[in-house]
């Protein structure tokens, strides 16, 4: 699908990690640093997201954002901000072959997630009518990659924080994006290596 045209105050966000629920836990630039970047932090922001990654229609998000409130949109924020937090913590301990902890705070999400789920050709699907109906299939996303044979592929990127699966033949994927991360680490090892020359000449 083709992505809109981006709204005012509303920044590109590159979809890379090759799974939906790592794509969410992606959605802060920098998270550490000082160009800190939240991409989901008011409701707009969010339904934008999910139009991004095709998870709503845009007459779907054009609707909850007309008809949700603003406590409620604010609820959801936060709600969204809490799943992020445990698909972060669940699926980052198990990164790189590690031991899934965080469990707890997940499964509320999960647990919504599926209770509000229909099924079509046997496959889990969501009626977007709800404010947080757009959190269900993300929660439900982390639940299926958590417990499949995709968990042993999660990584989290050797030049930054965010979490992607490693579908490469060897398993030695070690960047979010070659080009975001991967490109920035070999400029600084060239940088350096040729510091280290002109240090012993």
């Amino acid at each position: 699908m083709e992505t809109p045209q981006l709204p005012d105050g509303i920044r590109e966000l590159p979809v890379i990690a090759g799974d939906l629920a790592l794509d969410f836990a992606n959605t802060v630039d920098d998270p550490l640093g000082p160009q800190r970047h939240d991409h989901i932090a008011d409701y707009h922001a969010l339904l934008w997201w999910s139009l991004r990654v095709s998870l709503i229609t845009e007459h779907e998000a054009d609707r909850l954002l007309h008809t949700t409130a603003p406590r409620p949109a604010a609820a959801v924020v936060r709600r969204a901000h809490s799943l992020r937090e445990a698909i972060n913590c669940t699926a980052g301990s198990v990164a790189g072959g590690g031991r899934l902890e965080g469990w707890e705070g997940l499964r509320p999400f999960v647990t919504t997630a599926i209770g509000r789920a229909g099924l079509i050709e046997l496959q889990p699907s969501w009626r977007f009518e709800l404010p947080d109906s757009p959190l269900w299939p993300v929660a439900h996303a982390a639940y299926a990659l958590l417990t499949g044979p995709r968990a042993a592929r999660i990584k989290r990127c050797a030049g930054c924080p965010w979490l992607f699966l490693d579908q490469s033949k060897n398993g030695s994927r070690r960047w979010c994006s070659m080009e975001i991360c991967g490109t920035s680490e070999k400029a600084r090892l060239y940088v350096s290596r040729r510091a280290a020359r002109r240090a012993r000449s």
